[in-house]
C-alpha cells in the first residue's frame, strides 16, 4: 500500500433528472500526501463539491474505491464510516455551520465530545487548538460576536482538533474579504506544516490554488491536473 493519506480510484456518480442521465463524475482518480495540500478548481456545477462528498463518505459512488488512511470508506456500516471520519477526517465548509447556541470552545470541543473525550480533556484540547489559530481572547465568545474571518477560524480549529489526517475543505474562503481569506489561507498553510495535516481544498479562488502543491481542474466530470 502507497503512503497516500486519501486515494480515490476511478470514482463515478450520475444522477437522474428527468428523462436524462447526468454524469456528474466520470472516472475520477486522486491521491493525497502526508502533509500535502491540494486544490481542485472548476466551474459551479462542475462536480467538485460532490467529489468531496464522496471522498468524505458523506455519499456514495456508483462505481470506484475511497481510501483513508488504507481503508475503503465506502465498505464500512454507516457507524464505522461516522467513526473512521471522526479520527481520520476534518471537515471546513464555506459556511461556518457553527452552532449557534454554543461558544467557540464548545463548538471545537464537538467532534472530540462524540468521539467519547471526556469533557475537561475535550475543553483543555479545545482551548489548545482555539489558541494555536489566534483566538485564544474568543473562547466563551458565541457565532453571533465572531467576525466572519473569527467563525471560519474557528471552524478550522473545529476541524483540526481531532489531530486528522486530512481536511477536506469546501471554499473555506468563499465568503470571506480578500484580505481575511488571505489570513485564513495562510493559517491553513501553517496548520499543514507544523501539524502535518494534509488538505484538499475545493476553490473558485485560483490564487489560492495557485499557492498549494498541486491543483486539479474539474471539467465534464473528469478530473486532471491544472497547467498553470
Amino acid at each position: 500500500m502507497n503512503n497516500w493519506v486519501l486515494e480515490a480510484s476511478e470514482i463515478s456518480k450520475s444522477f437522474t433528472d428527468g428523462q436524462s442521465q447526468i454524469d456528474v463524475l466520470q472516472q475520477v482518480s486522486i491521491q493525497v500526501q502526508p502533509a500535502e495540500m491540494v486544490a481542485i478548481i472548476g466551474s459551479s456545477g462542475s462536480g467538485k463539491s460532490t467529489l468531496l462528498h464522496i471522498l468524505g463518505g458523506l455519499d456514495s459512488p456508483d462505481s470506484g474505491t475511497v481510501y483513508i488512511q488504507g481503508t475503503d470508506i465506502h465498505q464500512l456500516s454507516t457507524r464505522k464510516q461516522g467513526e473512521w471520519r471522526n479520527q481520520y477526517l476534518g471537515f471546513v465548509y464555506q459556511f461556518h455551520h457553527l452552532l449557534a447556541e454554543f461558544s467557540a470552545q464548545e463548538n471545537v470541543m464537538m467532534p472530540l465530545l462524540i468521539g467519547g473525550m471526556d469533557y475537561q480533556l475535550a475543553q483543555a484540547e479545545a482551548e489548545q487548538i482555539i489558541t494555536r489559530v489566534g483566538l485564544q481572547n474568543r473562547l466563551t465568545h458565541k457565532p453571533a460576536k465572531l467576525s466572519g474571518g473569527e467563525r471560519q477560524r474557528i471552524a478550522i480549529a473545529r476541524a483540526m482538533v481531532t489531530k486528522p489526517a486530512c481536511i477536506l475543505a469546501d471554499e473555506p474562503t468563499g465568503n470571506l474579504d480578500t484580505q481575511t481569506a488571505e489570513s485564513v489561507n495562510e493559517l491553513m498553510r501553517e496548520l499543514s506544516a507544523t501539524e502535518n495535516t494534509s488538505f484538499l481544498i475545493v476553490s473558485h479562488d485560483l490564487r489560492l490554488a495557485k499557492s498549494l502543491q498541486k491543483t486539479y481542474q474539474m471539467m465534464d466530470g473528469k478530473l486532471n491536473l491544472f497547467k498553470q
